[in-house]
């Protein structure tokens, strides 16, 4: 009986102490209530004020992208990657949640740069092969070969996955957490090959043409000596300095790593020298040989004229007949033809160095672009 009356006391204790509690707040005008309603409706309200995610920038960026590896060509050298990356891309941009996805655009704006570029790798391989440039630089071949082939088989790897994402983007949140999973791709990796396999490409061009036009002015050089002996540089003077521009023009062309358009300016000068000397050397021949035929007459003349002289000499002046002595013309002052040859010295031909700096470049920048699509 002790217990349950104790029981009791305790009960009723506690709750006239609620009671009390409860009297003592009202008491106090204490609305607990009414502040934790109003912190509610501030985080509503924070919550309708931000706003959403603008990814309109990073769009127009992927748009130049992909227009960029339009006319390089990419679409017809990768017409299936081409088309699922589209896919994935439209599917992004009609997501229109208003949330971040850079990350993913950025990983899109990379997979079209490494298209780019590959493409242009492909068109200068195939440039190389139809010239036979490639025993020209060995070593850079067999490098753009083996990178353009890692290239190909890391982007069949992933091409089953691209489509795979692509297919399963709708609007909703199954849609960003698939579009998150195109980040696993290795875009990164696609882009660094591509660049490897242009760079080693390019110096394979490089080199060829460079050695082109270094073996092809020293045949312009050639050939305006030979127009030099025959003073081309006095009687078609217009001409010959038109050609010497030529040569000037490769020089510059060549200095800013332009071996192709120095080449084919070499070349022009080369053959047009040849032409002049050519046809200067024929008319000077044509006329020397009319000289000896008036030397020849004159002299036919003289003998003429001496056997008269020894048979009928004349004892008195003849109007019309000057005397042995007399002058008749004043001495012509020529100038020096060789004050006029255009001299062209040696140029710099050494670019192996500035072809490995483009490279590092390159390198640094998929690196980069690389780093901004994970």
């Amino acid at each position: 009986m002790k217990k349950i009356f104790l029981f009791s006391c305790v009960a009723f204790a506690l709750i006239f102490a609620s009671c009390k509690s409860t009297e003592q707040a009202t008491d106090g005008e204490i609305d607990v209530p009414p502040v934790v309603e109003e912190i509610v409706e501030e985080n509503e309200s924070s919550a309708a004020e931000k706003e959403p995610e603008d990814n309109s920038s990073l769009i127009s960026q992927i748009d130049d992208a992909r227009q960029r590896a339009l006319e390089e060509g990419a679409q017809d050298a990768y017409p299936e990657a081409f088309a699922a990356l589209d896919a994935s891309y439209e599917a992004l941009k009609n997501l229109d949640d208003g949330l971040d996805h850079s990350a993913e655009l950025n990983d899109i704006k990379s997979r079209y740069e490494a298209l780019q570029k590959a493409a242009a790798a492909k068109k200068l391989k195939e440039r190389i092969d139809d010239e036979g440039l490639a025993e020209n630089s060995p070593a850079d071949y067999d490098k753009g070969e083996a990178a353009l082939s890692e290239f190909d088989s890391l982007l069949n790897s992933v091409l089953s996955n691209i489509a795979a994402i692509s297919e399963s983007l709708v609007p909703g949140d199954s849609a960003v957490d698939n579009v998150k999973n195109a980040a696993g791709a290795p875009s990164k990796k696609l882009l660094s090959k591509a660049n490897e396999a242009y760079d080693s490409y390019y110096k394979v061009y490089f080199k060829s043409y460079k050695k082109f036009a270094d073996d092809e002015r020293k045949n312009a050089i050639s050939q305006k000596k030979k127009a030099d002996a025959v003073k081309a540089q006095i009687s078609r003077k217009q001409e010959y300095r038109e050609y010497a521009e030529l040569i000037q023009r490769g020089d510059s062309q060549y200095s800013t790593s332009n071996p192709e358009s120095a080449y084919e300016s070499y070349k022009e000068a080369a053959a047009s020298y040849e032409a002049l000397a050519s046809d200067v050397a024929e008319k000077r021949a044509a006329a020397q040989k009319a000289i000896d035929e008036a030397k020849a007459k004159v002299k036919e003349s003289g003998d003429y004229a001496l056997d008269a002289d020894s048979t009928n000499p004349l004892d008195e002046k003849v109007e019309g007949i000057e005397d042995e002595d007399a002058v008749l013309l004043e001495d012509d002052e020529f100038a020096n033809p060789d004050d006029e040859i255009i001299q062209f010295g040696e140029i710099d031909s050494d670019f192996d160095s500035e072809i490995e700096e483009e490279s590092e470049v390159n390198e640094n920048d998929s690196v980069n672009a690389g780093d901004n699509a994970r």
